[in-house]
């Protein structure tokens, strides 16, 4: 798969609503933007974890067993088609009320906040799941190290980086509000992302590429 087009879908995977996502839109909000940061820098943490372990088992898998990566990468694509019609689905309904905001910012202390991105992400297995499938259709058999690393620095890169903005643009004014407005448009754009995401894998599996 194109890096670009990898690149696309993470972003739209990272601000697609979640328990990390809520958890930013929470404390961009209603805390100091130092507290978002090292909400963001927790998350990150996690992450890194979860793509270090999806990158390793892919690895092994596609090394060890052909057969295993076709199959994991069919599954992966099910998987992923399935998150893709629940997305899809939820732009039909009334979306989830974000978090309210407050008049006043309440301090949170850096550890605190870092500790709750951390755990967040971490306790989370839709994040490891979705790295996973997301990795195996989009890398391909027998990936050298440098492709591992181009994947990561995108998966890992583009959160630190687009969530620290995030965070940042939630101090604006109305800017929560419009955030809102556009979670249906974020869930379409990341439904179809996920959608052409799943074909591929599909497609990978059953043709043995």
């Amino acid at each position: 798969m194109d890096y670009l087009t990898f690149a696309l879908v993470m972003l739209m995977a990272q601000f697609s609503p979640g328990p990390d996502m809520l958890l930013l839109l929470r404390n961009g909000v209603n805390h100091p933007l130092r507290a978002g940061l090292y909400t963001v820098l927790g998350i990150g943490c996690g992450l890194t974890v979860h793509t270090t372990l999806a990158l390793t088992g892919v690895a092994v898998i596609f090394r060890q067993s052909p057969a295993a990566a076709r199959i994991l990468g069919a599954a992966g694509g099910l998987y992923l088609l399935w998150l893709a019609w629940k997305l899809l689905r939820s732009v039909l309904q009334k979306p989830v009320a974000a978090a309210a905001t407050g008049s006043s910012l309440a301090e949170m202390s850096d550890c605190a906040a870092f500790l709750q991105g951390l755990i967040t992400n971490l306790l989370n297995p839709k994040a490891a799941l979705f790295l996973l499938s997301s990795l195996a259709a989009a890398m391909g058999p027998n990936p050298d190290l440098v492709r591992k690393l181009i994947f990561a620095a995108i998966i890992l890169g583009q959160a630190l980086v687009f969530w620290s903005l995030f965070v940042w643009l939630l101090k604006l004014p109305d800017a929560a509000f419009l955030y809102r407005r556009s979670e249906r448009l974020l869930n379409t754009l990341f439904g179809l992302g996920l959608l052409a995401l799943s074909l591929h894998s599909l497609w990978l599996a059953a043709s043995g590429g």
